[in-house]
């Protein structure tokens, strides 16, 4: 990363209990970091077929097509910015800001820029480090996943060629959390014999400083907010409040094999959403984490369970009488000079009330990557999926999905085929 010198490095000559030594202060410095990816696939998509559009009035009838199953793709990304400084009392202090390219997600020109990671800290070699901001959970911070190389896993690459299922989901398989950018405080703390541990509390699910709107009708606004009106992230439409984080791990090296295990979990008060009528519960999530890596080779997995819906583990609330949901995966990888090789496979299940068949998902994948240079990489990675049973809402699983294309089907096979490059510094 280059190093971009913002201020002058201070020198504060002070005597501490005797001491002869000056300590020594740094005004804050910018490094700059960041990735890109390009990607090609080719998706063979069971819900790509058939599919029927327009509005059915003239002058635009309904007609049926096919996607083509051939994509070029811009991956994911950033820019980063990590600026930081000591005090003259050997604290480190500054901010992390992560600038992404996320508008290729909407109908504009796909080059819209905002914001990822946003967090300043405060850090002590002997106390820990506490972030105030927009970051990740402490349980996805500290979560042992499964072994995956670049490009590659269950919710990797693969997940933006896959457009959403009727429930509005892509893929089920992911960390707790699945990463979590609301507004937070997190407390992290130094590694003590191979262990370390994490907690973090966040208001609400919101994250920078947030003004909502409304929908068109006033039946959807909060209490004494008209339609099209705005309100502050405080607001009651969130469906999460209040949520608590936390995990321990640990890492440390036995006989040339190196362990990583972890323990997460998550709580947050369901807050109603004033535009249904659907009566949420608590989400409970739950993290479980193990790798073994030596000689090239590492190989693990993970499994997160818990109460929640939709395809993140912890991210939304879900409605009364609902039970357990989870997902487990498993990964090898296997490294031998500038090439890596590797393989996963993962199962998710969602619960659905009473004796409807829950919604399933089955996802494999094998693949290589190639390091042609200090960070550059090629890959190429095959992976296919299985969905079943497929609802038309993630939170309140009773009705399936039509049997045809308009809004999706209720069960899905998808192969994709990708081959693409990454650039990080």
């Amino acid at each position: 990363m280059r190093k971009i010198l913002l201020g002058t490095t201070a020198v504060c000559g002070a005597a501490l209990l005797g001491a002869t030594h000056a300590q020594a202060q740094t005004a804050p410095t910018l490094r700059i970091g960041g990735y890109f990816e390009f990607n090609v696939g080719y998706i063979d998509d069971t819900q790509d077929r058939g599919v029927t559009v327009g509005a059915g009035t003239a002058p635009s009838p309904f007609f049926t097509t096919n996607r083509d199953k051939w994509d070029f793709r811009q991956g994911d990304t950033e820019i980063q910015l990590f600026v930081t400084g000591k005090a003259a009392n050997g604290l480190s202090y500054g901010f992390t800001i992560e600038l992404q390219l996320d508008g290729a997600d909407t109908v504009g020109a796909g080059t819209a820029l905002d914001t990822d990671e946003a967090y300043a800290f405060v850090s002590s070699p002997t106390l820990g480090t506490i972030r105030l901001g927009d970051e990740d959970s402490a349980a996805s911070l500290l979560q042992t996943r499964l072994p995956t190389i670049v490009g590659m896993g269950p919710d990797n690459m693969i997940d933006e060629f896959i457009a959403n299922a009727a429930d509005g989901t892509r893929y089920l398989i992911s960390g707790i959390n699945d990463g979590s950018d609301a507004t937070k405080i997190i407390y992290l703390s130094p590694q003590f014999f191979g262990f370390d541990f994490g907690v973090s509390f966040a208001p609400n699910g919101r994250e920078g400083e947030s003004f909502r709107s409304t929908t068109a009708t006033a039946a959807a606004a909060p209490t004494g907010v008209a339609a099209n009106g705005q309100f502050l992230q405080r607001d009651p439409n969130d469906s999460l409040r209040n949520e608590i984080s936390g995990a321990i791990r640990y890492r440390g090296t036995f006989s040339n094999i190196g362990v990583a295990a972890s323990f997460g979990a998550m709580r947050a008060d369901a807050q109603e959403v004033a535009s249904t009528a659907v009566q949420l519960q608590d989400v409970t999530a739950y993290h479980l984490g193990l790798q073994l890596s030596g000689f090239g080779l590492t190989v693990g997995g993970e499994y997160n369970w818990g109460k929640y819906s939709g395809g993140s583990v912890g991210r939304a609330a879900l409605a009364q009488g609902l039970g357990n949901s989870s997902n487990w995966a498993v990964g090898v990888t296997y490294t031998m000079g500038a090439l890596s090789f590797g393989a996963f496979y993962g199962e998710a299940t969602r619960d659905a009330f009473g004796a409807n068949p829950d919604r399933e998902q089955k996802v494999w994948g094998i693949g290589l990557a190639y390091n042609l240079a200090p960070g550059w990489d090629v890959v190429a990675n095959y992976s296919q999926q299985e969905d079943s049973n497929i609802y038309t809402s993630a939170a309140n699983p009773t009705t399936l999905a039509p049997a045809g294309n308009r809004y999706g089907q209720r069960n899905r096979d998808i192969d994709i085929f990708i081959v693409g490059t990454r650039i990080a510094f």
